[in-house]
């Protein structure tokens, strides 16, 4: 199932969304005609239960899915969209048609503004508000200036929500677990593109790939890339007898990938240099993602204390036994 949903999306995303398309897209351009093919894949209806005429998998059988829109950098909310018809279809009601953005979680009291990345490539907007969630029209969005604007601050003056979803979802868990996935999916593009490159350029007469400090840093990469791959896989197991996300899994995914995401993109733009932020390399349309993701949905020091907070908390002695209590997989 892995290797079929891998070469699927793989596919998909190479033909829909080459980088002149993620860059247009982040331009301001449209993204309809990306979102129609995410659409007609099916891909979007994974998570839905079979019942509800949905694939009925299972977070750790879609993570294809998502590194395949980290890697090419995808410019549409396709995690989030997924999480969200999973949502409407446990609680019974109609899913919202097109792209979903995924509103960082605010409190129940708090002023009508939320901020979500793709935004501006979104018709609606899911807003954890207290212990609900409201499904909300995309307000207007001012213009802006900056390349790459891929997040956006929104203001409802007099929300009228089109839905509402009680409970049952921890969405900041649930948006931690999509802006991760997509992380670890840059990664893997970002040390491929980085070694590629090492190998072709040339100076003082050889590949500086063949120079030892180099050679070091791609050594660092690739360990910090690997360690973001496995804190996806790990953050996508299920919690024991239960098809749902572990909070405590996405916790210790998100703290680590975040601390990965640093060192990857200092050393692939150390490593391409000015090639690295130019339009012609995708690299920065990469590390654009693991910088945003990092601070979304909790950063790797909030994470870090709800990870702290459970082990003191807990009954593990050690916290050697609390990794292997709480967090390592049943067959480990």
């Amino acid at each position: 199932m892995d290797d079929l949903l891998a070469n699927s999306a793989g596919e998909l995303f190479t033909r829909a969304c080459p980088p002149e398309v993620a860059r247009a897209i982040r331009h301001g351009g449209s993204a309809a005609a990306l979102w129609d093919a995410i659409e007609e894949s099916g891909f979007l209806d994974a998570l839905v239960p079979e019942a509800a005429g949905g694939a009925g998998l299972r977070p750790i059988d879609t993570l294809p899915v998502l590194l395949a829109a980290g890697r090419f950098a995808a410019p549409v909310p396709v995690g989030e969209t997924m999480l969200v018809r999973a949502a409407f279809a446990a609680a019974r009601q109609a899913a919202p048609e097109g792209p979903v953005a995924l509103a960082q979680p605010v409190a129940a009291d708090a002023a009508w503004r939320a901020r979500a990345a793709w935004a501006r490539q979104s018709r609606r907007v899911l807003v954890p508000r207290g212990e609900a969630a409201l499904l909300l029209p995309r307000p207007a969005l001012p213009g802006t200036d900056y390349v790459n604007d891929t997040a956006a601050t929104m203001t409802w003056e007099q929300p009228e929500p089109e839905a509402a979803l009680e409970g049952g979802t921890d969405w900041l868990v649930a948006g931690a677990w999509a802006e991760l996935c997509r992380m670890a999916g840059a990664m893997d593009r970002i040390l491929e593109d980085t070694i590629r490159y090492a190998g072709e350029r040339v100076q003082f007469g050889r590949p500086i790939a063949g120079f030892q400090a180099v050679q070091q840093q791609l050594s660092v990469l690739t360990e910090e890339v690997f360690a973001g791959r496995m804190a996806a896989q790990l953050a996508s197991l299920p919690s024991a007898g239960e098809a749902s996300l572990d909070p405590l899994r996405v916790a210790a995914g998100k703290a680590r990938i975040g601390e990965a995401a640093i060192r990857v993109a200092a050393i692939a733009h150390g490593v391409l240099g000015a090639m690295g932020i130019t339009e012609e390399v995708p690299l920065h349309l990469m590390t654009e993602q693991l910088h945003r993701g990092r601070l979304a949905f909790g950063s790797e020091a909030y994470w870090h204390g709800v990870l702290g907070r459970a082990c003191l908390d807990g009954p593990a002695v050690t916290s050697l036994g609390f990794v292997q209590e709480r967090l390592a997989p049943a067959e480990a």
